[in-house]
């Protein structure tokens, strides 16, 4: 029973392993999309960030990356800034001057050791010009909504795969193991009747 209670948490934890949220910013101003995680548990580690959607693996379209001691071994321009405590977790990306094109979907990967266990944020980027917000008395603050990605569909791609390796790990192995330990108990017990 607890095999399948095992075999339902990892599916979810891989099914769902992407968070998303929406971000409202102006024409000009900084933006800052956030990425954050323990360093306390998993230490100083490396991290990408993209545009585009968080794929299988690594980052798209690469606009800044780290190394393991947090230090940053790639950036696209100079608008992109790691303003945060890196070593503490604060991976967050802020983008200086932002613009119009600056508008999309953009990733931030933590690479976390194990498998199947990256910190993947996808970041929805909107970029408003100023005269075409106006703020009335109703007026309420963009709020970061959870959305659920592709990647959290069963089928796609990247899943099929994880599918396949929980497979190999919770049904496949254990059913090899008892088969060999099965085969060395029936030559030991030939062997002890000889």
């Amino acid at each position: 029973m607890s095999g399948l209670f095992l075999t339902c948490c990892i599916f979810l934890l891989m099914f769902f392993g992407v968070r998303s949220m929406t971000i409202v910013g102006l024409v000009g101003e900084t933006v800052t999309l956030s990425c954050n995680y323990n360093t306390r548990t998993h230490h100083t580690t490396s991290i990408c960030w993209g545009r585009g959607e968080v794929p299988w693996t690594q980052c798209s379209d690469t606009l800044l990356s780290t190394n393991d001691e947090g230090r940053i071994t790639y950036r696209e321009s100079e608008r992109y800034q790691l303003q945060g405590r890196v070593r503490e977790g604060d991976v967050s990306l802020s983008i200086q001057n932002v613009q119009e094109i600056d508008s999309g979907i953009y990733g931030c990967r933590v690479e976390l050791p194990g498998w199947f266990n990256d910190l993947k944020i996808n970041i929805h980027l909107t970029i408003l010009k100023g005269g075409n917000l106006a703020i009335t008395e109703d007026y309420q603050e963009p709020v970061v909504n959870p959305v659920h990605s592709k990647e959290s569909t069963l089928f796609w791609p990247q899943n099929i795969v994880r599918v396949a390796a929980v497979f190999v790990m919770t049904v496949a192995t254990p059913v090899f193991i008892y088969a060999g330990l099965t085969r060395v108990l029936k030559k030991k017990s030939h062997e002890g009747t000889a």
